[in-house]
């Protein structure tokens, strides 16, 4: 799969959405009502992935989530157990996370495949990978695969998901795509791979014939440091993309790593090290020209 354009929104924590209606407004001039900040955020990234030029008809949308739609659904729990009351229907409707790859779909004007995902800790990977089976079964000529998700509002609750100490690094609302076509020509680079190993023994022996040179090594929130190290064994020499710290933290990073590499690297390799929540290792290759 080959990259032909990137994008890496993101923004501290918002309790509104009226800045981002404006900075869409740079991008698209796609007319909504009543959408929440899941959505907004889901369109600010597609479209400034996309801008200037305009997708396909059969453009496929495979947008991956951790979390979905937390603000709505926040409110409509708020409704109904603390205020007794029927829930607000915009509120009620948006709690459903795939309407935002519907509103993705209908201001792309694409008619082609519109899916949400989620796969705990390794969304972004698995809808990688679905792309990557619908591009060889050519089911699909162009796809749009994006990371979203706002802010955890708990630090504590953060920290105790990753089984470590997440202060240093902060929290933020993401939005990550990346354009992916079959064709080289145009491109910014490629998806090489993504594979997932039950151990790490295996993924080591396997990326030293799949990685390029140079390469850089980047880490999701989840690799233990024993694994970094053994990653750092297995690729000597690797320059490591520390993304968590230089842009912060939400659920779908790995979306962050992968669509920053090829916005600031050129002529490198990526190894994206993640992993599931089973403890497997996922790993992501991919080369920017």
């Amino acid at each position: 799969m080959y990259v032909h354009s990137s994008s890496a929104f993101i923004c501290d924590p918002v309790d509104t959405i009226d800045g981002m209606k404006e900075d869409l407004k740079k991008y698209t001039d796609y007319y909504f009502r009543r959408i929440n900040k899941f959505i907004m955020l889901s369109l600010m990234g597609v479209h400034q992935c996309i801008h200037a030029s305009p997708v396909s008809p059969s453009a496929a949308v495979y947008l991956a989530t951790e979390n979905g739609n937390l603000g709505d659904t926040e409110n409509v729990l708020e409704q109904i157990y603390r205020k007794n009351s029927f829930p607000k229907p915009f509120n009620f409707i948006n709690t459903m996370s795939n309407t935002a790859s519907f509103y993705v779909a209908q201001s792309l004007k694409t008619l082609g495949r519109s899916i949400t995902l989620s796969s705990k800790n390794v969304s972004f990977e698995r809808a990688l990978e679905l792309a990557k089976t619908d591009f060889e079964l050519n089911h699909i000529t162009e796809a749009l695969v994006g990371g979203v998700d706002e802010a955890v509002a708990s630090l504590d609750e953060r920290c105790a998901k990753n089984h470590e100490s997440c202060h240093n690094i902060r929290m933020v609302e993401g939005s990550c795509w990346l354009r992916l076509k079959p064709e080289k020509d145009g491109a910014a680079g490629e998806i090489i791979d993504v594979r997932t190993f039950a151990e790490m023994k295996a993924a080591a022996r396997w990326i030293e014939g799949a990685a390029g040179s140079p390469v850089t090594l980047a880490f999701g929130i989840f690799t233990t440091p024993a694994d970094r190290i053994e990653w750092r064994h297995a690729l000597p020499g690797a320059e490591e993309f520390d993304y968590l710290s230089g842009y912060g933290y939400y659920d779908t990073a790995a979306a962050l790593a992968i669509s920053a590499f090829f916005l600031r690297f050129s002529g490198r390799s990526l190894v994206h090290a993640n992993m599931t929540a089973d403890g497997q290792h996922i790993v992501t290759v991919c080369k920017s020209y």
